[in-house]
């Protein structure tokens, strides 16, 4: 049984199918940050996601953690990952983390070489959303509630999503998360590949049987 969480969307699917017929030359990716800003909650660790307005042209309507690419004025890519947080939720972030990189695949058109952090909630501070930006609701989860929710077809996300939301779910606290982000690799990426199934495809990761 395939795993829900690597599942292809339609729109993504489509492009593999066409790749697959006649690949082409891949995009360079551009760089990108992006943060998962993490709270204790007394039911545990709960994670910030924003939906993606359906006006967007990469990955509408799916949930996200905040982020973007990099802006020639970013000093490094963790500039990008705090400016990037700071304009779409109003928050100014303490220490961020490195957790893992992921490049789109080769495929897609829109490619980004993105960094993925972790970080704490400033205390007593709140994420600002305003209604007609990049993203259209939010909402915090605990991590295995939204890939729980995902695997049921009920909140859309891309798998490297998913995927990072697998690798936190398990610890008790923030604290945890950040202490594990320290033994992390973080600066080998990840290129996904499509695996074209039946009815859709699928993604695998490098090292794993397909990829």
């Amino acid at each position: 049984m395939t795993d829900p969480a690597r599942v292809l969307p339609e729109w993504l699917v489509e492009r593999a199918r066409a790749w697959a017929a006649e690949p082409g030359t891949p995009v360079e990716p551009r760089r990108a940050a992006t943060v998962l800003i993490l709270r204790d909650t007394p039911a545990g660790v709960e994670v910030y996601l924003l939906r993606r307005a359906t006006t967007m042209a990469f990955a509408a309507a799916m949930h996200a953690f905040p982020g973007g690419a990099a802006e020639p004025g970013d000093a490094d890519i963790e500039a990008t990952a705090r400016r990037e947080v700071e304009e779409e939720t109003g928050l100014v972030l303490g220490e961020l983390y490195p957790w893992s990189r992921w490049i789109t695949p080769e495929f897609e058109p829109r490619r980004y070489d993105t960094d993925f952090f972790v970080a704490r909630l400033p205390e007593g501070a709140s994420p600002q959303y305003t209604e007609g930006g990049e993203a259209d609701k939010v909402v915090w989860l605990r991590p295995a509630d939204a890939v729980t929710q995902h695997a049921a077809g009920a909140l859309a996300m891309l798998p490297p999503t998913v995927e990072t939301l697998r690798q936190i779910m398990g610890y008790p606290d923030v604290a945890a998360v950040l202490a594990a982000a320290a033994g992390r690799d973080a600066l080998t990426a990840i290129v996904p590949r499509a695996v074209l199934v039946e009815g859709g495809a699928r993604m695998v990761l490098p090292g794993e049987d397909g990829y």
